[in-house]
């Protein structure tokens, strides 16, 4: 017995020796990177400029029957006369019904081309909530240190910033060696399958092969929102890896309808109700994905001793942590398929008992999970023989690959980043929201998705919602960033 305790005790402190070793050499952090200033821009004129886009009523609407043809075009026209230099030095064509690609040929062919990506439409603006914008949805308002509309941060912003810093690199004679794509897309919003689907399909016929690909999906965090994630106010550049897939499913209860003075024990509503309180009452199971992975071994790699001990040696504690990360709404998302009602109807007068009662149910997938695999476990969550479970809708997706970070696509990315924002933890991660990189995974493994904003939970409030706005502060940040990546990418060989 005491022969057994003993090596019971050295194995013990061989394994604590081992996951001390481990966290003493779990750092972040990279090679020293020398700060760039930000670029000295008219912030007014460019707030201006971007303005005058947002008062353009782009709006994306799931009947495409219902976008306006004319709001595009106009869009386009804005674009052309506020940026002369790119419309005269680059390459554009109209791509798909409304979208736009730029090329901007580079010296050296032999090169990778890169693709800057972002988006021209915005949601639509109930009618009810118009009256509660501070400043109307489309009036394109610069006020308070903000540029005020639909669209300013997501996701016009990046648009007017990308082009901002092409037209101020063309001003100075810059000339690239690697070809730079510009892809704007006009219906993101509703899956992007004619605008930047059409721009994948056509760099794909030309034999178009990316150094890598950026686009809106990542973000700088600060304040509330970062300690969320890290314990502390300290800004977070989070980087995505990936982005979660997307499925909506339509549950139908039928049943026997009839005058309300005479119900029965249960109605279609109180079935369908049920159903859908058991759907959010039953989270769908927790993985440790590798987008995931990445994201808390970047924060963990950062941290104090102790909390870096526990990241360090994932190995010992990843079951207590997929079992913790419900407490965490952005870990808890990060692990698992999201589930989130959107839609019910049902009925048409308050005395007259529904034959049929309708909801849907929206869901970002986790990597791993399939289509298949969430409406079998939606049954069995259900498990209700009188609820009809389909998919609904006419497009929805799987998560992306996961691109990789030890790559030096990714070093650059970072690199560019901390030039800019010195200092910053960047930590790569999972997208909940899907972007128009979907359609170019055939072209690239390296498909990065950061936008150069802060987005305070001030301003995620305002994301698709009311009074949705970007800082001024922020052009400046873009308007840098994008020059500095462009300067930093093109010369990279």
């Amino acid at each position: 017995m005491k022969r057994a305790l003993k090596w019971f005790g050295i194995a013990a402190v061989l394994l604590l020796t081992v996951m001390v070793y481990r966290t003493f050499t779990f750092a972040g952090g990279g090679d020293e990177v020398r700060p760039v200033p930000l670029l000295e821009i008219d912030e007014m004129a460019v707030a201006e400029r971007l303005a005058g886009g947002l008062r353009i009523p782009t709006i994306a609407y799931s009947d495409r029957s219902l976008m306006d043809s004319e709001a595009f075009d106009s869009f386009h026209d804005y674009l052309q006369s506020n940026y002369p230099i790119v419309h005269n030095q680059l390459v554009r064509e109209a791509i798909g019904a409304h979208s736009l690609l730029y090329s901007w040929h580079g010296s050296n062919p032999a090169l990778k081309p890169i693709v800057l990506m972002a988006h021209m439409d915005v949601v639509p603006v109930t009618e009810e909530s118009v009256d509660d914008w501070t400043h109307g949805p489309f009036n394109g308002s610069v006020a308070g240190d903000y540029i005020w509309g639909r669209g300013a941060i997501d996701d016009k912003a990046s648009l007017f910033s990308i082009l901002e810093a092409v037209e101020r690199l063309l001003s100075e004679g810059f000339a690239p060696e690697r070809t730079i794509y510009l892809s704007f897309g006009h219906d993101e919003e509703i899956g992007g399958a004619e605008g930047a689907g059409e721009i994948a399909k056509t760099l794909k016929r030309r034999g178009v092969k990316p150094e890598f690909v950026l686009d809106e999906g990542g973000f700088i965090l600060s304040g509330e929102f970062a300690s969320t994630i890290t314990g502390s106010d300290s800004p977070v550049a989070f980087v995505a890896i990936a982005e979660k897939g997307y499925v909506s499913l339509r549950l139908t209860a039928r049943g026997e309808g009839g005058h309300s003075s005479m119900p029965g024990r249960e109605t279609t509503v109180g079935i369908l109700a049920a159903a859908v309180k058991t759907l959010q009452d039953t989270p769908l199971p927790a993985t440790l994905n590798d987008a995931a992975r990445s994201m808390i071994e970047g924060i963990g790699a950062e941290l104090s001793f102790l909390p870096r001990f526990f990241v360090a040696n994932l190995w010992i504690f990843k079951k207590a942590l997929v079992g913790l990360s419900s407490r965490s709404g952005m870990l808890s998302a990060a692990m698992r398929t999201t589930t989130a009602p959107t839609i019910i109807n049902a009925g048409v007068k308050d005395n007259v008992i529904p034959p049929t009662a309708t909801a849907v149910v929206n869901f970002r997938l986790a990597p791993g999970n399939s289509p298949d695999w969430l409406v079998e476990m939606v049954r069995r969550i259900v498990n209700d023989d009188r609820i009809e479970i389909e998919i609904q809708g006419r497009w929805g997706n799987e998560a992306s690959p996961i691109s990789e970070t030890d790559t030096p696509q990714f070093a650059l990315l970072t690199n560019t980043i901390w030039q800019v924002f010195p200092n910053i933890m960047v930590v790569p991660g999972l997208s909940p929201g899907g972007t128009d990189t979907k359609h170019f995974q055939e072209l690239t493994p390296n498909i990065y998705r950061f936008i150069p904003f802060d987005r305070h939970q001030e301003v995620v409030g305002g994301v698709h919602g009311t009074n949705e706005k970007v800082t001024l502060k922020s052009l400046r940040d873009g308007v840098t960033f994008y020059a500095q990546l462009i300067r930093n990418s093109t010369n990279q060989g």
